[in-house]
Formats: structure tokens, sequence, C-alpha cells
């Protein structure tokens, strides 16, 4: 059993999707490690350990998470030692989704479709905890996904009957989406991490390259699902096949 915590990071072009699973087993030293984590950001930075961490505000130098201030360089590599700390979660997996911003929904139900194909893979099952935001148009969707869910072959028609679709309904996925406020929940916070640094590696942009936030993403290699997707190098779920570069 796994609990899976999504949230989401858009600019004016893009909306990526980060998942995070941890099993069951593992969520009190999960926790505990977040939890230390954010203790030594207090000791060091003056962060105060309560305060959310939201991943944009907090490389752009906005609002005020501590007692002094913490300039963007200080920052950046706070962001990071975050990315590190995700990686060393207990059997943590990470699922990525990258489509155009006015397509979340899109990206959402497909990402779902691999966390679902890839949850059979492993034996196991799980529950969601979302960022709150779209709480009624995701559970409406998840609910109709455990009935009616129609996915077209890729080879054009499903060999065994002939069809273009196939309706192939979440079985690994129980209950309805749980919502969380960001602010009450560090899991939330550290996939919102996820999915920024995913975000200005797809979309860098120079007041944020300088500082090397354009390849922050990378340090999440070790965990990304990347059977999640065989159309990227990565597992990154995307509404087109990515090239591998030459």
């Amino acid at each position: 059993m796994h609990l899976i915590y999504i949230d989401d990071s858009r600019d004016e072009e893009l909306c990526v999707f980060s998942a995070l699973a941890i099993p069951i087993d593992q969520w009190h030293p999960s926790f505990q490690m977040i939890r230390d984590f954010r203790r030594v950001l207090k000791r060091s930075y003056g962060i105060y350990v309560y305060k959310e961490l939201h991943a944009w505000k907090f490389v752009s130098g906005r609002g005020r998470p501590s007692d002094r201030i913490i300039t963007k360089e200080q920052r950046v590599t706070i962001f990071n030692r975050a990315l590190e700390v995700i990686v060393k979660l207990p059997c943590a997996r990470l699922f990525n989704a990258v489509f155009p911003r006015d397509q979340d929904e899109r990206a959402f139900e497909w990402m779902l479709n691999r966390i679902n194909r890839t949850l059979q893979a492993w034996g196991s099952h799980a529950v969601l905890v979302c960022d709150r935001g779209k709480e009624v148009a995701y559970t409406r969707l998840v609910r109709k996904m455990y009935f009616f869910n129609p996915i077209p072959s890729q080879y054009g028609v499903w060999q065994d009957t002939g069809e273009p679709w196939r309706n192939i309904p979440l079985d690994r996925i129980v209950e309805d989406p749980f919502f969380k406020d960001s602010e009450q929940s560090y899991f939330v916070q550290m996939v919102d991490f996820s999915a920024y640094a995913l975000l200005r590696r797809e979309r860098p942009i120079p007041s944020k390259t300088r500082y090397g936030l354009n390849t922050s993403f990378n340090t999440l290699a070790p965990i990304l699902v990347r059977e999640a997707s065989g159309n990227d190098p990565e597992g990154i779920i995307r509404p087109y096949t990515k090239k591998a570069p030459r």
C-alpha cells in the first residue's frame, strides 16, 4: 500500500505534476526525515518549522519564512537540499507529467492511468493526497475512471478485440482523493518542490537559471518512475514523444 502525494506547478505555458509515492510502512521514517530537515533549517537559517515553504515563492525571495534575511543564493541551496532529502526518503518513487497549461485535467488523468498501471506491477494499492484547489473536478474525474476509463491502443486496435479502445477502470487507487492544504502537509510541500524543479528545467528563465535551478531536477533522477512512460527517457508523462538529445 502507498500514499501518493500530488501537486502541480505552472507558468503561462506549462502545467507540471509530480506525484510522490511513499510505502505505508515507510511513512513514519519518511515523516521523521522531513521533520528533521525542517529542524536543521530552523537552526541554520531561522526558518520556522511549521511555516509553509511554497517553491516558487521561496526561491523568488517572497514571504518571511524566517526570523532573519535569507539571500536568494541561500534559498536555492535550501531548495536543492530539499530535493536531496526527497531522494533519501526510504523506497520513495516519483511520477511526473508535463502538459500545456490549459490541459491540467488531462495531465491528471494520464498520470492516474500510469500510476494505476505501475501499482499493478508493484502489486500495491494507493490512496491519493492532493493539494487543495480542484477538489470537485479531480474527485469527479477519479470516480468516473473507477468505472469508465477508455484507453486507446498504441497500435491502433487492441489485438484481442480489434477495437480501438478498451475500458480499463482504475483498480489500484482506493477511495476519493484526499485534499490537504499544503500548509498542513510537509509531503505536499516537498512534492511542490519537485514539480517546480521540473518546471524550471522544462521552461528555464534567466532569473532562475543564473542560480542553476534549470538543473536542480536532475537531483531526483534516482527515484524517477521511468517505467511510467516508454516515450520519455525519464518516464515523464507527456502528450507527445520527447526526442532523445543528439
